[in-house]
């Protein structure tokens, strides 16, 4: 049998209402699933309860009437003992016993039955739930792998333009082995940085791009972090008030950016 198989013999199991063969077989399969024995738990508790709390069989009056004769006949009850004969319930009061014990048995087996499906719909809920999460998951990171195809493209597009400048930023004595190039359009002045070499983004902090004009206060650019590699493709465009001569320049600053530089200098183009 599967385990759902077992799952549905658990609310039976719980008041004995199982066959010999289906009650070995559940017997074996719990020896080695905790799951199932912890639900078995939980609805023996159920049914016991319910056990407790059904209303106690009251004798009817014709059983009382024929005991109180037999006591208070001739002779007293010791001499009516003698005759005494083995009593049978009457019909309606069997009836009403048997019926109030299906009934019991019905309500048992309806209430085990909704826990049962209770808690199949709240393992089911939470699947969901985390099937929901992970789908969402690999909805972001196919989308970050979208954004970087849709910026190697624009790099590879700049590269070939006959309109494309290229700018190289080399790393100084902070990160010596960091280099980056700045390829953009002079006429839109839209371009792409791609770096490489960076030491890793610390959780709060950002790289980012400064434009430093001559004589001029560093206009900020964009914030990014680097991959494991070290590696980067970030796109901007250079501010008319940067002029065709401005440096390039990264710095690393708080992960918000800042407004002008606090933070060392990881890259920079030559000064013009």
């Amino acid at each position: 049998m599967q385990h759902s198989d077992y799952q549905e013999l658990l609310a039976l199991q719980a008041v004995d209402a199982l066959d010999a063969p289906d009650a070995q077989a559940i017997a074996r399969h719990l020896e080695s699933c905790a799951e199932c024995r912890g639900e078995l738990a939980t609805l023996s508790d159920a049914a016991a309860l319910l056990a407790h709390s059904a209303e106690p069989a009251v004798p009817s009056d014709e059983v009382r009437r024929r005991i109180l004769r037999q006591v208070h006949g001739p002779g007293g009850f010791k001499a009516a003992a003698s005759q005494l004969v083995p009593l049978s319930p009457s019909l309606s009061s069997y009836g009403l016993i048997m019926l109030r014990l299906a009934a019991a048995i019905a309500l048992v087996v309806l209430f085990l039955g909704i826990i049962v499906l209770w808690r199949r719909d709240a393992t089911a809920r939470r699947e969901i739930s985390t099937l929901a999460r992970q789908l969402n998951q690999q909805q972001r990171e196919l989308q970050i792998d979208r954004d970087k195809l849709a910026l190697q493209s624009e790099a590879l597009a700049l590269l070939n333009s006959p309109d494309a400048k290229k700018i190289a930023l080399a790393g100084t004595a902070t990160a010596q082995t960091a280099h980056a190039t700045l390829v953009y359009d002079q006429k839109t002045r839209h371009g792409v940085l791609m770096i490489e070499g960076l030491p890793a983004t610390p959780a709060d902090k950002a790289y980012e791009v400064w434009f430093i004009p001559k004589a001029s206060a560093p206009i900020p650019g964009r914030t990014f972090t680097v991959n494991a590699d070290g590696r980067a493709l970030v796109s901007d465009s250079l501010p008319l008030a940067a002029g065709s001569a401005a440096v390039v320049a990264i710095t690393l600053e708080p992960k918000s950016g800042s407004t002008a530089p606090t933070g060392p200098i990881y890259l920079a183009s030559p000064v013009s």
